[in-house]
């Protein structure tokens, strides 16, 4: 690879890992994340993997690789997808229809 791709990558890369990272802080300022602790846990140990991961060059001084960006990108459409179930959910692994039973 060039340098001018391994920037882009690293840009590419930054960009998905800062989403990832403000969807986990939007979550942990919810009040589910106030009240269920795994949940919590769960985000946080998100967040701090994917700070890690889009810093890669700064902390680490290795370059993200193609892989690194695909998984960072589909975790941030995974969260993307569901934004929906985070609204008036109460516990963020329950879906609408599991409240009935």
């Amino acid at each position: 690879m060039t340098w001018q791709t391994h920037q882009l990558l690293a840009v590419l890369h930054l960009v998905a890992c800062a989403g990832i990272c403000w969807a986990c802080i939007c979550r942990l300022n919810s009040n589910i994340c106030r009240v269920h602790r795994w949940a919590r846990a769960k985000y946080s140990i998100l967040l701090a993997g994917f700070m890690s991961s889009g810093l890669r060059p700064l902390l680490w001084g290795t370059w993200p690789d193609v892989a690194d960006a695909i998984a960072a990108a589909s975790v941030l459409c995974y969260l993307a997808i569901n934004v929906a179930r985070w609204r008036g959910a109460t516990h963020p692994m329950r879906r609408q229809d599991d409240h009935e039973l």
